[in-house]
């Protein structure tokens, strides 16, 4: 474990034990993919509490970690439905001028960052042709609504909506594909999904960019089954619908639902 990971988990057990020693939902600042994958490693020091990891985006890849005590029964998710105060997690809604010209993530995250945002303060980034949704620490919601009229050469308007909402309208659409390999090894499932050949396949997984069921995976022969969620930093995911078939040639044939 390198430094900065000790680091992010002495603070993580910090907030494990403010959560048990006050009975209170305690939360982390946003976790890139690496990060979670090291939370999720660690063993909780405080059997009274239950970690989460929650995005306000079904799906998110940057996520919080929330401590919540074991009164609480509900998920994250379904429990600030109901206590949307508690929420850790706002999302700013924002909508581009007709006449500006197209903005990317790029775009938008260079705004945010040129209000002197630290990009742990913010989480996923969900681009629409007329905008975008930001999902952000509900404490900076009101600063980054009211301060972020420019990114790129475009001209915003912002809002904030509740993760509710933001949830309701940005269902992920998948892509139905299918492939067939020798065997389900992560670097023939992740050269076939995400087109790649195998060299740079098992490349990738080696440094580190390659994730299974949200944990970091960098072991090229690692097994997927069904169900299996894969993700692929910066370029999407899959999630393993059926490999139970195999072809007239022996190869397993592999149904997946593809998220871009």
């Amino acid at each position: 474990m390198t430094s900065d990971e000790k680091i992010l988990v002495a603070k993580i057990e910090d907030k494990a034990r403010q959560c048990s020693e006050n009975s209170m939902i305690t939360n982390s600042v946003f976790l890139d993919m690496h990060e979670r994958s090291v939370v999720s490693g660690m063993k909780n020091p405080f059997s009274d509490t239950r970690l989460y990891f929650y995005g306000g985006f079904d799906d998110a890849e940057r996520t919080v970690a929330v401590f919540m005590p074991e009164y609480i029964t509900e998920e994250p998710a379904d429990y600030f439905n109901g206590y949307p105060d508690d929420d850790p997690i706002a999302v700013v809604e924002i909508e581009k001028d007709k006449f500006s010209p197209a903005l990317g993530h790029r775009d938008y995250l260079g705004a945010l960052m040129g209000l002197g945002i630290k990009r742990e303060m913010a989480g996923d980034i969900i681009v629409s042709e007329n905008g975008c949704r930001m999902a952000v620490l509900a404490k900076i919601a009101p600063f980054v609504a009211e301060n972020l009229g420019k990114a790129g050469r475009g001209t915003l308007k912002a809002k904030i909506i509740s993760p509710s909402q933001a949830r309701d309208g940005a269902k992920a659409v998948g892509i139905p594909d299918s492939f067939t390999v020798s065997s389900m090894r992560l670097d023939s499932v992740v050269k076939n999904a995400f087109r790649l050949s195998r060299g740079d396949a098992a490349a990738a997984i080696e440094s580190g960019v390659v994730y299974v069921n949200d944990v970091e995976c960098t072991k090229p022969d690692k097994k997927i089954a069904e169900g299996d969620k894969v993700v692929f930093r910066r370029k999407g995911r899959i999630i393993v619908n059926d490999c139970s078939s195999v072809s007239k040639k022996g190869r397993v044939i592999v149904e997946i639902t593809r998220f871009m």
